[in-house]
C-alpha cells in the first residue's frame, strides 16, 4: 500500500478516467487527487481502507500495552495465557 507520485491525479482526470482510476484502486493503489494543483482528496478500495484501519489499531494496541509495561504493569505468564485460552477454546493442552 505504498503511495507513488505517479499516483496523483487532477480531478478533472479523475471524473473523465473513473473506470481506469476504479481499476487502480481495486489493485489496492491509492491515489491523490488534486484541485487547483492542491491535494484535494486520497481515494483508495474499501479493502486498502480496512487493511489500514486493522495496522492502525494493531499499532494503537502495542503503544498501549508498552505504555502500561513501561508503567510498571505486568500481565501474566505465556504459559498461564495459553492455558487461559486453551480453556476458553476447550481445547487439550
Amino acid at each position: 500500500m505504498q503511495h507513488r507520485t505517479q499516483d496523483t491525479y487532477a480531478l478533472s482526470h479523475f471524473r473523465q478516467h473513473t473506470g481506469e482510476h476504479l481499476g487502480r484502486l481495486v489493485e489496492g493503489r491509492i491515489e491523490t487527487i488534486t484541485q487547483n494543483g492542491q491535494a484535494a482528496m486520497v481515494v483508495m478500495s474499501p479493502e486498502t481502507y480496512d487493511a489500514m484501519r486493522i495496522e492502525l489499531e494493531r499499532g494503537q494496541a502495542w503503544d498501549q500495552a508498552i505504555a502500561r509495561f513501561d508503567a510498571g504493569e505486568r500481565g501474566i505468564d505465556a504459559r498461564r495465557a495459553v492455558e487461559q485460552v486453551a480453556d476458553k477454546l476447550r481445547l487439550k493442552l
